[in-house]
């Protein structure tokens, strides 16, 4: 389709209240220091979509066991006594750090973080028992023969990244050691179901949750990573993607997980957008072809959805950005179609972010050129066969046109283990290109509606690493990626490639080649040995702010 003409600009976004009327405070999407950090949004939102789905509401499962817990707070702040049911114990001073040691059920600890004093906690006694519900990827990966054996990742800490976490559920509670609340609260699914597959990989792990909210900002995010570190994580896992960040690992989330990865096995997730990516080049047309001059790219491949639609557009150099973007979202109706919405005038950096919500309808989305192509600074990110900037599209709904790669922060990031998805020895449809390595995807938590994806992938690959440091400590971070990497097992194409990278996640394998590197110079094994020769993909080369205290 053309897009040569005018452009009628029918409607930005639409979310449609029934009967059902709710207020919410712009305070509750602020960064934590500006907001009151409690559950009212996120549990306002939940009423919500429980009053348009018309389903009933079921409280997650909770532990109502009475644990030991020590907080920090400020020197010059009021003591908390018997907040949330918390039991002042003892107030004492460590380093010139205040801390409140009590005693309070492990299924308030979540909400006595929503005092503005307190903001994050260390749970020192727990209790024995566990959820006894176990994902069939322990299995698949051969985790169990290790458990078996004794090896369950006791003493070695996981550290977790994610919007929230409900650290009182049965599948996570006992391991559960220490939580920071960075941000304001959250679903608490998906990060519930990441540190579940912990877990049951590795259920002896400490875990330490640094929850950031639905947002986070760099400055953020490097302070929940510098936590971790401190807080003597030995393997971090980020099972999200930040696609408003560079694609060539030069960003502040890439160099954020590059710092520490010297030091900590860091994990993350590859992401979900096989099918939901494109890559492209401006030639010389308004507005940008996708495939043989087709100036529209439609979603869901071109029949009717409805509900949030997200698009992320990126190009050239983050550092010398010369080109003008913008993204239009329209609807295909009877005589000419309809924007219902745009981006346009970010002329900072080389990115536009669109959300909306839409009513059932056919979509697509295009891209229109605010600068001529004869203008360009080729000085950018080009491709070998272009002078002009890649540009590069990101859906939350299949594109009818696709390119192959894509791979966004941290997953782009130099020494950060990428996770890719698999299923039953094949990779999943979805599954963006460029792993490391691949993993299931399977979870099984109960009360969370979550589906399959790279997500779930990760803390199979970081539970297995857990495994790893519980038997041998002093290994390095180096190390550790390399023995999981070259101990995969190889599916799809002979060797490395672009869908399954070094392959499937082998836990009892890499504890071979752990024992048999074991008290020497460890050497990597030929890969042209190992997997025969490499397709497509470059092995992962071995080579964020400070907080007070070692909470």
């Amino acid at each position: 389709m053309n897009r040569n003409g005018a452009i009628t600009v029918c409607l930005v976004a639409v979310l449609i209240f029934s009967s059902l009327s709710l207020s919410f405070s712009s305070d509750s999407f602020m960064n934590a220091d500006d907001s009151t950090n409690d559950d009212s949004s996120a549990e306002a939102i939940e009423a919500l979509k429980r009053h348009i789905d018309r389903q009933p509401y079921e409280p997650p499962p909770s532990v109502n066991r009475e644990v030991e817990i020590v907080v920090p707070v400020q020197n010059d702040t009021d003591i908390p006594r018997d907040s949330n049911g918390f039991n002042v114990e003892r107030i004492y001073t460590d380093e010139g750090q205040r801390f409140v040691r009590g005693s309070i059920q492990m299924s308030d600890v979540r909400s006595l973080l929503q005092d503005q004093r307190m903001k994050r906690v260390r749970i020192t006694s727990n209790y024995s028992v566990s959820d006894d519900r176990v994902a069939s990827g322990v299995n698949q990966i051969n985790a169990d023969t290790l458990q078996k054996r004794g090896i369950t990742g006791e003493n070695v800490t996981v550290g977790i990244i994610d919007s929230d976490f409900w650290i009182s559920h049965p599948s996570i509670a006992r391991q559960v050691s220490a939580y920071y609340s960075f941000g304001p609260a959250s679903d608490w699914q998906h990060g519930t179901a990441v540190a579940s597959g912990v877990t049951d990989t590795a259920p002896d792990a400490n875990l330490h949750l640094a929850s950031v909210g639905p947002t986070t900002t760099p400055e953020e995010y490097a302070s929940a990573v510098e936590w971790l570190e401190q807080s003597g994580a030995d393997v971090i896992v980020d099972a999200g993607s930040y696609y408003t960040q560079p694609g060539d690992g030069t960003g502040e989330i890439a160099h954020v997980a590059t710092n520490v990865s010297s030091e900590t096995v860091f994990v993350t997730s590859v992401g979900n957008h096989a099918q939901r990516y494109w890559a492209g080049n401006h030639s010389s047309d308004e507005w940008i072809a996708f495939h043989n001059g087709s100036q529209a790219n439609p979603l869901n491949n071109g029949d009717p959805l409805s509900g949030k639609v997200q698009l992320t557009l990126r190009w050239g150099s983050w550092s010398n950005a010369s080109a003008e973007y913008d993204l239009y979202l329209f609807r295909v109706q009877p005589g000419e179609d309809a924007v219902v919405a745009r981006t346009t005038g970010n002329e900072e950096e080389p990115i536009e972010h669109l959300t909306t919500t839409v009513q059932r309808g056919q979509y697509y989305v295009s891209i229109r050129s605010e600068t001529d192509p004869n203008e360009i600074n080729t000085n950018t990110n080009a491709t070998a066969t272009s002078d002009h900037p890649t540009i590069e599209l990101f859906s939350n709904h299949d594109l009818r046109y696709q390119s192959i790669g894509g791979k966004a922060p941290p997953a782009n990031a130099p020494n950060v283990l990428a996770v890719g998805a698999s299923d039953d020895g094949a990779v999943e449809s979805f599954s963006a290109r460029g792993p490391d390595i691949v993993a299931p995807d399977s979870v099984l938590v109960e009360g969370a509606t979550v589906e399959g994806g790279t997500s779930f992938s990760t803390p199979y690959v970081a539970g297995t690493a857990a495994l790893l440091l519980s038997e041998n400590p002093d290994m390095t971070a180096e190390k550790v990626r390399m023995l999981l990497l070259l101990s995969a097992d190889d599916i799809g194409v002979k060797g490395t490639d672009s869908r399954s990278g070094f392959g499937r996640v082998n836990a009892s394998r890499a504890a071979e080649l752990m024992n048999k590197t074991s008290g020497g110079q460890f050497t990597s094994p030929s890969l042209d040995e190992l997997h025969g020769p490499q397709v497509g993909r470059s092995p992962v080369v071995a080579s964020r702010r400070a907080l007070p205290g070692d909470l």
